[in-house]
């Protein structure tokens, strides 16, 4: 698994994902969300969409995510690969391959409302970067 889920917070979900650089890690924490609302290996990169986010670490990570949210809301996409465009210290833009949720295809695993500020980081540890995230469901 290229992620794991933090199973310590009551009435809320987590993600905590480890990568070599900040890319990597913004991929992953973007996939690890996606997984956590259904099962990616079932989701076929048919079509593809372009998230930007601004703002200041670490907040900028779940900003990202946010706006991959309002994606998924709007338009039912879950992404199954993703790909940074552009990564600055202040912003971020990644393109994402994936489809429409088809609840005859996917499974439906977590409503996610939004990530959360609570328990947010982005911290080189240990030569890695780590990041955490909780989310609102």
């Amino acid at each position: 698994m290229f992620y794991e889920t933090i199973d310590d917070i009551t009435a809320d979900a987590g993600i905590r994902v480890r990568a070599d650089s900040l890319e990597e890690l913004f991929c992953k924490a973007l996939l690890a969300t996606f997984n956590e609302i259904t099962d990616i290996e079932k989701v076929e990169p048919v079509e593809s969409y372009e998230v930007l986010a601004e703002g200041r670490m670490p907040f900028l990570l779940a900003d990202l995510i946010n706006e991959v949210l309002v994606l998924h809301e709007s338009k039912r996409f879950v992404a199954s690969r993703c790909e940074v465009i552009e990564f600055k210290e202040d912003r971020v833009r990644v393109k994402l391959w994936g489809e429409r949720f088809d609840p005859k295809k996917h499974t439906s695993k977590l409503v996610i409302k939004a990530a959360t500020y609570h328990r947010l980081r982005v911290e080189r540890e240990n030569g890695q970067y780590v990041g955490e995230v909780v989310f609102d469901i």
